[in-house]
This record gives structure tokens, C-alpha cells and sequence, in this order.
């Protein structure tokens, strides 16, 4: 009997001994697993020292950094999705898209914009306006028009730590935008009698900022809509307008397309 009784004092001895060096594993959401002993939980940061240096520092992270924590004791504790802006919640989706305007032939042009996402939120585009290409109007305008735009996408008012967003693309944006180009016309048509102008050329350029809305469906396909208002020198004829007169300048784009990788 008191053989069995030491036994079961070693036996309990050892197994706290065991429990005391066991670790906790931490997995990161960016793939990293740490050996820790995690020393305090709180609403949304953890607290917790490298089990490799029990006395060394206690270290910091945020919840939301983290996909779950397997503790000593076999029990596992899973946390909620990232940030909205954490790019490793969108691995997978595609960060490119070209599009070309959707009324412009109609009129007498062709826009064709890629698009390519820097980060969450942030994208930067591309336009180039071929004049001329689409219907033919009275005015027989030709020439191309380049632009350059960065692009920055709204967060919601609110939102808590484990939204993210639907789309790297999608969403509303306010969009600065440079843009030069050159178009060469016939200047004052007479509607009423019929009668044409002299050939006129025009280097133009400027300055606008944008606000529109883009939304992707499936990852696959894209519809931008957008309004731009600025500054701006020249006379354009096509996409983009320009007023010789008063410097004004102005866009309204409804844009279709596809994505890419």
C-alpha cells in the first residue's frame, strides 16, 4: 500500500513537472507558429513569453493577427476573421482588371483602362482615349488622350475588427487623375447649313478628381461608374471634356470588364 501511495506522489509530482515546461502554439494568421506561453488574454491583444526564454519579455500581438491558439492542455482557441484591410484575407483574389467604356463608341471614342491593386483600398489606373475610334461624328475628330489616376477606396463608417472587404476592387473610391493627350478636328461646323470649319489641332491636359463606385462580380466580371470634375487646358472633343474658355473640365465614365491575375 504505501509503495502505491509513493507511486501515485511521483506520478502527480511528474505530471505537474510536465504541464509546468508544456507550451502553448500560437498560429498567425500570416502562417507563423510560435512556441509561447501565453500569460494573459484579453479582449483584443494576447500577452505571452517565447517558451525558448521563460524569463525574457513579455510580448504583445493583437487578436486579430491571430487564427488560433492550441493550449497545453490540448484545448484550442479560435479567433475571427482579420482587419479590413489585411491583405492576407484576400489571397487568392485577382488584382487586375481591364475595362473599356461602355457609350463611348457611340459617340465617338474609346476608352481602354487597366487597373492594378497596390494594397487593400488603395489601386492605381491607366486610360488610354483612342478619338475617333467608334462612330464617326460631323466634327471628324481624331487623337489620343493619356490619364493617370490613383485611386483610394472608402472604409464603412463603422466597423469592427473582423470585417473585411468584399473585393480588393470593389466599393466607392475618390480618384485624382492627371491626363494629356492631343486631337486634331474641324472647328465650328455650321449644323444649319451644312458647312464645315478649318482644321484645327489641340494639345490638352489637366487635372481632375473623381468620386465612383466599382463593383465585381464572381471575380470575373467588372462595372465602374464615375464622375470627375477639374482643370484643364485645350480642347479634347472626346471622354474627357475641356471648356477653352473657362479652364473647366469634366468625365462621367460608365466603364465594363474583366479581371486578371
Amino acid at each position: 500500500m504505501k509503495f502505491l501511495l509513493k507511486m501515485l506522489a511521483v506520478s502527480v509530482v511528474l505530471l505537474t513537472a510536465y504541464q509546468s515546461q508544456a507550451q502553448d502554439i500560437i498560429h498567425k494568421k500570416n502562417g507563423k507558429v510560435i512556441e509561447a506561453k501565453v500569460v494573459e488574454l484579453g479582449t483584443s491583444e494576447i500577452k505571452y513569453k517565447m517558451f525558448s526564454d521563460p524569463d525574457g519579455p513579455i510580448y504583445v500581438d493583437e487578436k486579430e493577427n491571430i487564427d488560433k491558439i492550441v493550449f497545453q492542455d490540448g484545448r484550442t482557441e479560435k479567433y475571427g476573421t482579420t482587419r479590413i484591410d489585411a491583405s492576407e484575407m484576400f489571397a487568392g483574389q485577382k488584382k487586375s482588371a481591364i475595362k473599356i467604356g461602355f457609350m463611348g463608341p457611340l459617340v465617338g471614342y474609346t476608352n481602354i483602362i487597366y487597373e492594378r491593386n497596390v494594397r487593400p483600398g488603395r489601386s492605381w489606373e491607366v486610360k488610354g482615349v483612342l478619338v475617333g475610334l467608334g462612330r464617326q461624328l460631323e466634327d471628324e475628330a481624331v487623337g489620343f488622350i493619356g490619364t493617370y489616376a490613383y485611386k483610394f477606396y472608402k472604409k464603412p463608417t463603422f466597423y469592427t475588427s473582423d470585417m473585411k472587404r468584399s473585393h480588393l476592387l470593389q466599393g466607392g473610391y475618390i480618384k485624382p487623375e492627371v491626363f494629356v493627350g492631343y486631337t486634331s478636328f474641324i472647328s465650328d461646323y455650321d449644323y444649319y447649313n451644312n458647312t464645315n470649319g478649318e482644321k484645327t489641332e489641340s494639345f490638352t491636359g489637366g487635372f481632375m478628381v473623381n468620386l465612383g463606385k466599382e463593383w465585381i462580380f464572381d471575380d470575373a466580371f467588372v462595372l465602374d461608374l464615375s464622375f470627375g470634375i477639374g482643370y484643364g487646358a485645350g480642347e479634347s472633343r472626346r471622354s474627357i471634356y475641356v471648356e477653352p474658355n473657362t479652364g473647366f473640365a469634366g468625365q462621367a465614365n460608365l466603364s465594363i470588364g474583366w479581371m486578371l491575375k
